[in-house]
């Protein structure tokens, strides 16, 4: 085979499998997809901080509870938009003041870091468009 063949059959062959993986991974990802995303960033975290099993017991019920409490808010019908968005807020906040009673001195500096990083990334993304950012 020719070099124009095989790389025309490489493309093809990407092109045929792009749909698939756009739909496991884009926006609208199954509940399947967003758990194992959630999954790896706790493993990440809790290998970067070096946590305790016991930290990590005492933070993953945290988050539970606040996952919990989040979907309340946002299926409570009653709310508006906005009030939904404070209490949504106010939980973030509450939750990330929970985490840091649990971890050392040096671990909430270096998850103070990790959480500013993301911020910024969060902040280049909505001003350049994820495909500027690299």
């Amino acid at each position: 085979m020719t070099v124009l063949s095989l790389t025309l059959i490489s493309v093809l062959a990407m092109w045929s499998i792009q749909p698939a993986v756009a739909q496991v991974t884009g926006k609208g990802a199954g509940p399947d997809v967003l758990a194992q995303r959630r999954l790896h960033r706790w493993n990440a975290m809790a290998k970067w901080l070096q946590l305790t099993d016991e930290q990590k017991a005492r933070i993953k019920s945290i988050l539970d509870n606040a996952r919990e409490q989040a979907r309340k808010i946002r299926d409570d019908a009653s709310l508006t938009r906005e009030q939904k968005r404070k209490q949504l807020l106010e939980l973030r906040k509450n939750t990330r003041q929970e985490i840091g009673s649990v971890l050392t001195l040096e671990q909430r500096e270096k998850l103070r870091k990790l959480w500013a990083w993301r911020w910024h990334r969060w902040q280049m993304w909505r001003a350049y468009g994820w495909g500027k950012m690299y």
